[in-house]
């Protein structure tokens, strides 16, 4: 089935397709919300939103784009949207919640080494431009390829090439300064 099939089916209430791509995109679509808003809680909710949202539109969905990248930038913009309307300024949570989610969360996977690093990337990426935060984590959270990233930011692959090099610099230079090595991704 292609994605204009998929959507028209989705539209005419077919659970069975509609469950199938959810469960193709749900965890993706988590990766988004939980790098943008660094609470998975919220990101738990929103990922819902987001799903009904896909479910009610599906019929607006006109194939200029992949269904995926439709997708996603629903996602971005309702986790936008999101954020917006609790009056958060910028676009990703303080450092405090950052902390406080890694320290309840009950992941046994995790060291303490590796929770201070990821806290300190969190506090990295919250001080990038507010497009570099956007391109690195589509790129790096979801691990989408630049031209989808370009599709769903609205902007050129060249724009997104820029913007993710130039976060990956920074984050690489203010964690070479705080560990005295880089976290490379991608």
């Amino acid at each position: 089935m292609n994605d204009i099939e998929i959507a028209k089916e989705i539209a005419l209430g077919n659970q069975i397709v509609f469950e199938d791509f959810f469960n193709q995109h749900k965890l993706k679509v988590m990766n988004l919300c939980y790098g943008m808003t660094h609470n998975s809680d919220c990101a738990e909710d929103l990922v819902q939103d987001i799903f009904i949202e896909i479910y009610s539109s599906a019929k607006n969905f006109q194939g200029k784009s992949k269904l995926s990248t439709w997708l996603y930038r629903i996602a971005f913009n309702k986790t936008v949207n999101y954020l917006r309307k609790e009056k958060i300024k910028k676009l990703f949570v303080n450092f405090e919640t950052s902390k406080h989610n890694l320290q309840s969360d009950n992941r046994a996977d995790f060291s303490l080494e590796e929770k201070e690093k990821i806290e300190t990337l969190h506090k990295v990426i919250d001080k990038l431009p507010s497009k570099q935060k956007q391109a690195i984590i589509l790129f790096v959270y979801d691990e989408l390829p630049q031209k989808e990233i370009a599709e769903i930011m609205n902007c050129s692959l060249a724009s997104v090439e820029v913007l993710i090099h130039r976060a990956k610099k920074l984050i690489k230079n203010k964690t070479d300064i705080i560990y005295g090595n880089a976290i490379e991704k991608g």
